[in-house]
């Protein structure tokens, strides 16, 4: 489960996350500043230790849809400078360090484990500023593991998400998802 503080973030995810964007090859050409985006959903998966916030952003500038797996970490991740996006103020956690999800082993972790277990994305409450659970979130996208695929060693994270075509690729080894507004499921990550 994780727990989602009504708190006050400098700067916001669509900043960080337009960070990230604009620093991709593959973005050339679209307009990712962050009031050209549009949240579209986003899921997350739990860290066992309940230390770490691991959230997938889901956005759209024009008809492109990206996804953008993020971790918030209180300090520092040791040799990992080159997947730090930046730092935030969380007006209830403090500083947090934001990495980019792949560069991170906690993220490639819970993600392979959703796959590999047939797991679901985590499921999300708003908690006052004592932590107190108020209310589930259920607006947010859902994702799920289809088992893992016999032979695969690795996953690929697709950062361009496909929303209007059929699942190509085979049942098992997929992170398939929706969310509200997006009634056909689609492969978020595929193992390999």
């Amino acid at each position: 489960m994780a727990d989602i503080f009504s708190a006050e973030l400098n700067p916001g995810k669509l900043d960080v996350v337009s960070a990230w964007l604009s620093r991709q090859d593959w973005t050339a050409g679209t307009d990712v500043a962050p009031e050209s985006l549009r949240t579209l959903s986003s899921y997350r998966f739990d860290d066992p230790a309940g230390e770490v916030g691991v959230e997938i952003h889901i956005v759209a500038s024009g008809d492109r849809v990206f996804q953008v797996p993020l971790t918030y970490r209180g300090e520092p991740l040791a040799s990992a400078e080159e997947h730090l996006i930046g730092t935030m103020d969380h007006s209830i956690l403090g500083k947090r360090w934001v990495y980019a999800g792949m560069g991170d082993p906690l993220f490639r972790q819970r993600l392979d484990h959703a796959i590999a277990t047939a797991g679901t994305s985590a499921r999300q409450y708003r908690v006052d500023d004592e932590g107190t659970r108020i209310e589930e979130i259920t607006d947010v996208a859902h994702a799920w593991g289809t088992g893992p695929l016999a032979g695969a060693e690795d996953v690929e994270m697709l950062y361009e998400l496909t929303l209007d075509s059929p699942t190509e690729k085979p049942e098992a080894g997929l992170l398939v998802g929706r969310w509200p507004g997006q009634d056909s499921r689609v492969v978020l990550a595929v193992m390999v």
